[in-house]
């Protein structure tokens, strides 16, 4: 052991290097940081840690100070950002606070005491953020993409993403409803606002995107930058920009676009103005169907009227063409008639000749006129005719027919 050197307690060694800090840092300083691991008790302090992160992602932060914001420092510190249009303290904020340096011996803990923030700084580095994002995006093509997506028409099954129960959720919803168009809606009620809210608010765009409907809309109601800020957010404007569903935001921003708004397929200033766009182009649509029934209906009407008027105009020429048809086939039946007539009177007198011809024959070749001019018929008594001598023998009767009368005789 050296003598030399002083043997000091705990407690006394903890005095020391408290009264060197003091001597060291006698007045408040500025540092900038990012804030961690971001707690606040029931008791209305708030703790968290300052980090000063690495260059290269994944790598563990450069430094560290543990950091401790009272209860009353912290309430006017919360009051300063929102008078400044500045967003709450959560963490990855990028912040510039005032601080002493202060070691508490109980716990052998240095740690800094929060008692002032610079919001301007805040605020800059939250621009600078934000068109960091925005080049980001571009240059990884994210920031047209969702922009790019077919809006199904008419788009009737709508995902709304927003804190259930608030008035832009009421205001959504009524102006759906009183369109008496037949939407379908599918809610996620989501934090919108405050710690956590970046994460629920991508987790309730992926859940709806998997009911597949033809629309989401991201709805929030009017509020200052701050509480605006949550739509800034990488992870939230990553999510739009990923998903196969286009969206929709209606974020009541004081001025300025979020990076939500930049990535989003259409942007309007309020959630009414979101659901007035929805309800406006189904009604196009509905209009446009009637429309074209109106138009369906009267261009029947006049293909009717059209059809009837060429009907009359056809039964009207096949009236004409047949009378014409009838009078000529008329024609050719007269003439045809005289010509059958004069053909049948010339046969008619020409068979008539004949039958004249045939009948003075037939006349010429009557028995009776044979036996005028001095012929006889001789038959056997049975009545056959007697043809040749070789069928007679002696004793036959036979019967001899003359002109003025018969004789009968017997063969000897």
């Amino acid at each position: 052991m050296d003598a030399e050197l002083p043997v000091l307690s705990v407690s006394r060694l903890g005095a020391l290097v408290r009264e060197g800090l003091s001597t060291l840092f006698p007045d408040d300083v500025w540092v900038e940081g990012q804030l961690s691991n971001l707690r606040t008790p029931r008791s209305g302090h708030a703790y968290f840690d300052l980090i000063e992160p690495s260059d290269e992602p994944g790598r563990p932060p450069t430094a560290v100070f543990s950091v401790a914001l009272w209860k009353q420092a912290r309430t006017a510190i919360e009051r300063t950002l929102a008078e400044a249009g500045g967003p709450p303290l959560v963490d990855d904020l990028q912040v510039r606070v005032r601080v002493r340096l202060d070691f508490y011996p109980p716990h052998g803990r240095l740690q800094l005491i929060m008692n002032g923030i610079d919001p301007t700084f805040t605020m800059g580095r939250l621009a600078a953020e934000r068109d960091r994002l925005l080049r980001q995006l571009a240059e990884e093509g994210l920031l047209d993409r969702n922009a790019s997506l077919t809006v199904p028409e008419p788009a009737l099954r709508i995902g709304l993403v927003t804190s259930v129960g608030s008035a832009a959720y009421a205001d959504f919803h009524n102006e759906l409803e009183r369109s008496g168009v037949g939407f379908t809606l599918l809610e996620r009620d989501t934090r919108v606002q405050g710690e956590g809210s970046t994460a629920d608010i991508s987790e309730g765009l992926r859940v709806l995107s998997s009911y597949r409907p033809d629309v989401i809309a991201l709805v929030r109601g009017g509020g200052s930058a701050a509480d605006l800020s949550v739509f800034d957010a990488e992870v939230v404007a990553r999510r739009i920009a990923e998903l196969p569903v286009p969206v929709f935001t209606g974020i009541g921003h004081e001025v300025d676009r979020s990076v939500a708004d930049e990535v989003a397929h259409s942007t309007f200033k309020t959630p009414t103005a979101c659901a007035v766009a929805l309800v406006g182009s189904a009604v196009a649509f509905r209009d446009r169907i009637d429309s074209l029934r109106t138009a369906i209906g009267e261009n029947a009407h006049r293909a009717i009227q059209r059809s009837e008027g060429l009907r009359a105009n056809l039964a009207d020429r096949m009236v004409r063409v047949a009378g014409t048809t009838i009078e000529r086939h008329s024609d050719l039946l007269m003439a045809q008639q005289s010509r059958v007539v004069r053909a049948s009177s010339s046969g008619v007198a020409l068979s008539g000749e004949r039958l004249d011809s045939l009948a003075a024959r037939l006349r010429a070749l009557d028995p009776a006129r044979v036996l005028a001019r001095g012929w006889s018929i001789t038959r056997h008594r049975d009545g056959q005719l007697v043809r040749s001598t070789s069928g007679l023998s002696t004793g036959d009767g036979l019967v001899t027919l003359v002109a003025d009368g018969t004789v009968n005789s017997t063969v000897d």
